[in-house]
């Protein structure tokens, strides 16, 4: 994974849970970048939304190593631009679209469905004959299968090496084994689990990072 940015500094600014942050703190933590949280309540960020750039949180801040700031709204182009920056797009302006068009297509399959619904996600999963148990995830793990099975059932979407989708898909895995459901042990999504969990890079700080863990201050 590229390191050329070692030398910048990073604030993630956000509520003291991995939550719509989760993977940004995962792509910092992975790269090896030195970041801090600040945590932010909910009621401080309604309280005066003209400290956010889009009136909400996260919020990432960069110190580069000339000593100018970045400051960068909204969960996706925060992802993304960290996913560029440390070399998890590819190499070619091809490669960086096929990989955030895997990764947003995760997004907008799964996000409404499971935090848009008039029901509850949990009460979704708990009934078989739900249209999300029956027809959404079956349809998106069957599409997603189609994708890693292509790369030779590796654990990775592209490549022999982690790339931005693969992180995503990961983290909806862990999001929704953590809501109830089961996806098989031999099949290509705990592939990709097993082998990513398996990455040096995590430095034992692999369940620290689960999407639905708290953060110390």
């Amino acid at each position: 994974m590229a390191t050329s940015t070692a030398k910048s500094t990073f604030v993630v600014k956000y509520m003291n849970l991995m939550g719509r942050a989760g993977i940004v703190r995962v792509l910092l933590h992975l790269s090896g970048q030195e970041y801090t949280n600040e945590f932010i309540a909910l009621d401080s960020v309604a309280h005066d939304r003209t400290l956010y750039p889009f009136g909400h949180v996260p919020v990432l801040i960069e110190t580069l190593p000339d000593g100018s700031t970045f400051e960068l709204g909204e969960t996706l182009a925060i992802e993304q631009y960290l996913a560029e920056k440390f070399g998890l797009l590819g190499t070619t302006p091809q490669q960086a679209a096929t990989r955030r068009s895997v990764a947003l297509n995760i997004y907008l399959e799964l996000y409404t469905p499971c935090f848009n619904s008039t029901t509850p996600i949990q009460q979704l999963i708990a009934d078989p004959s739900s249209d999300f148990m029956s027809k959404t995830l079956p349809q998106f793990i069957a599409t997603h299968e189609r994708w890693l099975i292509k790369n030779g059932n590796n654990g990775y979407y592209f490549g022999d090496r982690l790339s931005y989708p693969d992180l995503v898909l990961l983290n909806w895995i862990r999001v929704l084994e953590g809501m109830g459901v089961k996806f098989e042990e031999d099949g290509p999504f705990k592939k990709l689990e097993k082998t990513i969990k398996g990455l040096d890079a995590w430095k034992g700080q692999y369940d620290a990072y689960h999407p639905f863990s708290m953060i110390e201050a």
